[in-house]
């Protein structure tokens, strides 16, 4: 999971030696180590819900399968898109293509193996790319998604950014992590020492989320608040980072351990999903 220009773009050359990506390279080793390849929240029916973590992760994925609504035929951005188990569940579930971009080179590699072990090259592919500076002509795609990767990418840019390849009409669906609209438990500390260890920006509110959209150009946006039902994801993930914390310092040194640290704490926030439509014709 993951300040300001997050997307690595400011930096020349290859995106993949920005340092986020390099952060998103330990950060995704540790979460296949102990949450595995849906690198996002898990989602729980209600908190008796004693439904697995990949049980959890694959409600998630449908959700937002669904939210998307694309068909056989269709071409997909996945928008940082980890090493894919989301994007071989949309792919497997409608029949569509899904491009996934990340600036992670590991990830692109585990993306493409995994592609390979389950036989979907015909339909998934993942390629080296900032999402602040893809190469893809205008209209490029039917739909888009981000399974939680805004926390990775500068918002107001990389939804112009999305909105640009998208063909009119087209559809963006997004998980997102937004501040609180209550009261919270945790301290002004514990929030920076998140924020700063994990590479985050400050979480949005609704009303900066619906304004940006509405500037990169999209419309009927609509958000499902689904706090209630990822809160077993923080319990879960601690636990985990605690069974593998020795193995994976070890490897991975003391910046694992930072990360570590951070994922056996938890800060409040909202959890939504987002859905919005591009405007029918462009500027």
């Amino acid at each position: 999971m993951s300040g300001p220009n997050t997307s690595g773009s400011a930096v020349a050359g290859d995106p993949a030696e920005s340092d986020v990506a390099k952060f998103n390279d330990v950060v995704g080793r540790i979460l296949t180590a102990i949450w595995g390849d849906n690198y996002h929240s898990g989602y729980w029916e209600s908190e008796h819900d004693t439904s697995s973590n990949e049980i959890a992760q694959w409600r998630m994925n449908d959700l937002m399968v669904k939210k998307l609504g694309v068909t056989a035929g269709q071409r997909v951005l996945d928008a940082g898109c980890g090493v894919g188990a989301p994007a071989f569940q949309l792919a497997e579930t409608t029949g569509a293509s899904v491009v996934g971009v990340t600036i992670t080179r590991s990830h692109v590699d585990g993306f493409i193996e995994r592609a390979q072990q389950r036989g979907l090259t015909h339909l998934v592919s993942a390629e080296l790319i900032d999402v602040l500076d893809m190469p893809y002509a205008d209209d490029s795609f039917d739909a888009s998604w981000v399974c939680e990767s805004f926390i990775n990418i500068e918002r107001p840019s990389g939804m112009k950014a999305i909105a640009r390849v998208l063909k009119p009409g087209g559809r963006l669906v997004f998980s997102d992590l937004l501040a609180p609209e209550r009261g919270v438990s945790d301290s002004d500390e514990a929030r920076t020492d998140m924020l700063d260890t994990m590479e985050m920006a400050e979480l949005p509110s609704r009303a900066q989320i619906t304004q940006w959209l509405t500037d990169a150009g999209f419309v009927d946006i609509e958000m499902q608040d689904i706090t209630p039902h990822v809160r077993l994801t923080a319990d879960r993930m601690a636990a985990g980072a605690k069974k593998s914390y020795d193995a994976m310092v070890a490897e991975l040194g003391p910046d694992a351990a930072e990360i570590l640290d951070q994922l056996m704490t938890s800060i409040d926030f909202d959890y939504v999903i987002v859905s919005a439509n591009l405007k029918g014709a462009k500027a």
